[in-house]
């Protein structure tokens, strides 16, 4: 596995539409503390929790596979949209 450390994020989004999985992989481990621990204050139910936490980043998988991604830069404050939307659905 290549080293994404040095990558932002918008450089691992990048590389993962060039269909290298493991950038992907790098920005859930840069970003699943704070994003779990935002849904897991909002809905206060560790189970509910990691469902939500995992649809988040599916939707963010598909959203950038249909190259709709725009948030140049923003991927914190665009996953954490997500979750907030997951949120409320709920």
């Amino acid at each position: 596995m290549k080293d994404y450390n040095g990558k932002s994020d918008e450089q691992l989004i990048l590389l993962y539409v060039d269909g290298m999985n493991e950038a992907f992989d790098e920005l859930i481990e840069r970003h699943k503390d704070r994003i779990y621990t935002y849904i897991y204050h909002a809905v206060k139910n560790a189970e509910l929790a990691d469902d939500i936490f995992q649809e988040t980043f599916v939707k963010a998988i598909m959203t950038i596979k249909q190259g709709r991604y725009t948030e140049n830069g923003h991927f914190p404050s665009w996953i954490t949209r997500i979750a907030h939307n997951l949120i409320i659905d709920y």
